[in-house]
């Protein structure tokens, strides 16, 4: 058995003090002073600077003429949002011999512009922070993985040949999971409450107890990182039915075409990992994903018919036993 490790162990391993100091100064200014101290910390960091200019005039924010200064930026993106992105570009170069960090990132960003596209339709005003919600939503894998690399190799081996949840076996090692230390990591960064639910429930949406906003942001990112699950195993149609079942028990969402959601998400991550300087490794097509995704789902399906079909003959067979053998019984009175 690995001794475990406790959370404040992780938080303050070698991962965080390598945060640049910008993004340490962004993360503690004050939400209350405006947005001129966080323009003045975030231009003394050109790369930084660049960044969220390039965030701010991205197709995902689309402004009617081009974003040229910092100020202006954080106006159109929220104050909030540029402080939750400053430690999303700070964790992005994260990179380790024994793991590949971009697979973390591109399941994110595919939650991320999910979790946007959803809210658009059941929360409008909340589509923003879906983004973001939905890019840290798994934080604490990240951390952990950063900070115990080698450990980290093992539990995604084991998870991926034992068939067993990754939290389990991060409870195992660690002692706790990675929306444990994800929580922890957001409190002491201060992260908006809403985006701590998140992290913590994103999992178990129907666990959370908060407010009803709170709550359909939690529950978009869950089914979000359901919907990115597609992109990474090789077997597209059980978080593709898993997908669809949820959507049916949602009214503002079961008239959604899962085809044309899937294009534009897989566009749109693309698009969002260009500017955010997120490698995405080679894939296959969408066009790919969803034929063989369909085809299992056709053949589960049938599968499942056929064996509706041997149980009702079976039934009626038994049924006519029954029958027979009471007429036997009775012509033998």
């Amino acid at each position: 058995m690995v001794k475990p490790v406790r959370i404040d162990e992780v938080l303050d391993a070698e991962i965080l003090p390598t945060l640049p100091a910008v993004a340490v100064k962004v993360l503690s200014i004050d939400p209350e002073t405006g947005a001129a101290d966080m323009a003045r910390v975030i231009g003394a960091d050109p790369a930084l600077a660049a960044r969220i200019l390039k965030t701010a005039n991205s197709p995902l924010y689309a402004p009617l003429s081009p974003v040229s200064s910092i100020k202006r930026a954080i106006a159109l993106l929220g104050d909030r949002q540029v402080r939750t992105l400053t430690l999303a570009f700070s964790l992005v170069p994260l990179q380790n011999a024994l793991l590949d960090f971009s697979r973390f990132w591109e399941h994110s960003l595919a939650t991320a512009v999910g979790t946007r596209h959803l809210l658009r339709i059941l929360s409008p005003r909340h589509a923003e922070d879906g983004f973001t919600a939905g890019l840290l939503a798994n934080i604490g894998a990240i951390l952990l993985a950063g900070a115990q690399p080698a450990k980290y190799q093992g539990i995604l081996k084991s998870s991926l040949h034992k068939g067993v949840s990754i939290k389990d076996i991060e409870r195992e090692v660690f002692g706790f999971d990675h929306t444990e230390i994800g929580t922890a990591a957001a409190r002491r960064w201060k992260f908006p409450s809403s985006f701590q639910a998140v992290i913590a429930h994103h999992h178990d949406p129907e666990q959370f107890q908060g407010n009803e906003e709170s709550r359909r942001l939690v529950q978009a990112v869950h089914l979000a990182g359901m919907f990115a699950d597609m992109f990474h195993t090789d077997r597209p149609e059980l978080p593709k039915g898993k997908f669809q079942r949820a959507v049916k028990e949602m009214p503002d969402l079961r008239n959604m075409i899962f085809e044309d959601f899937f294009r534009s998400v897989e566009e749109e991550t693309q698009e969002a990992a260009a500017w955010m300087g997120i490698h995405l490794s080679p894939t296959r097509s969408v066009a790919e994903i969803l034929e063989q995704a369909n085809q299992k789902l056709v053949a589960i399906s049938a599968e499942y018919e056929e064996a509706i079909q041997w149980l009702y003959r079976t039934q009626i067979d038994l049924i006519q036993l029954a029958k027979e053998d009471q007429a036997g019984t009775k012509d033998k009175k």
